[in-house]
C-alpha cells in the first residue's frame, strides 16, 4: 500500500472542511469586530496615534526602542 492510498481511506478531508468552517467563522467575527460602531472610537485612536505623539528632540542617531 502506498501512502496516497492509505490517507485516502482514513477519510481526513472533514479534518480541512472544519478547519476551513473555523476560519470563515473567525473571519467574520472580526469584519463584525471591526466595523461596529461601538468599536469606531477605538480605532479612530489607533489611527491617528502616530500623530498625536510628541517630536522627540533629535540626537544625531536613530534609536529603536
Amino acid at each position: 500500500m502506498r501512502l496516497g492510498e492509505i490517507m485516502g481511506a482514513a477519510g481526513l478531508q472533514v479534518f480541512a472542511e472544519i478547519g476551513l468552517v473555523m476560519f470563515l467563522i473567525l473571519f467574520a467575527g472580526v469584519l463584525v469586530y471591526t466595523f461596529t460602531k461601538r468599536n469606531r472610537s477605538t480605532f479612530e485612536r489607533a489611527r491617528t496615534a502616530p500623530l498625536d505623539e510628541a517630536p522627540r528632540a533629535a540626537s544625531g542617531r536613530a534609536r529603536h526602542e
